[in-house]
């Protein structure tokens, strides 16, 4: 069963990984790149693809969170007597939700408003989004050794006489 978990936790933290750097090309394709808002891909814009992908996102973020519960209770409960590193992460963790809700929230209200949204629920979107980004990207520097890790392990072992 554990390692049915660990297997789970790799492949959803790839699939959140692909997601979210989708994601976060999609505007980019429509205002410098060969997407128009009108043209189409599978029967779908680049912005009707950014909004599904995004709630993709964050039903990967909370099946991670769900996967990971295990972690968050203890630390939670044992806040003071955890490492430094481990409070750092945790902290991580606490504004990465913060922003993502913020960044959800604000894109639901964008995206209802289309393109009468005001400035400020834009501005709003994209600060809490690319603070999210750059707090993904230390989260996963900081668990980069343990992934790798994880397929240190699957080399065969070397056999020394």
């Amino acid at each position: 069963m554990k390692k049915l978990l660990k297997v789970a936790r790799i492949v959803v933290d790839i699939l959140m990984f692909i997601v979210l750097i989708v994601v976060l090309i999609t505007p980019y394709l429509i205002r410098y790149g060969p997407l128009e808002r009108s043209s189409e891909f599978l029967g779908m814009n680049a912005s009707a693809w950014h909004q599904r992908l995004g709630w993709i996102f964050v039903g990967l973020m909370v099946l991670h969170l769900a996967l990971n519960i295990k972690w968050v209770l203890a630390t939670t409960v044992n806040i003071f007597k955890v490492t430094k590193a481990c409070k750092a992460q945790y902290i991580i963790m606490v504004l990465l939700i913060g922003f993502m809700v913020a960044s959800v929230i604000s894109g639901a209200m964008w995206g209802a408003a289309g393109r009468d949204a005001s400035d400020c629920v834009r501005l709003v979107h994209v600060l809490t989004s690319w603070a999210a980004v750059w707090l993904v990207g230390t989260h996963m520097g900081i668990h980069f050794i343990r992934f790798l890790s994880f397929f240190e392990s699957k080399k065969p072992k070397k056999v020394t006489k």
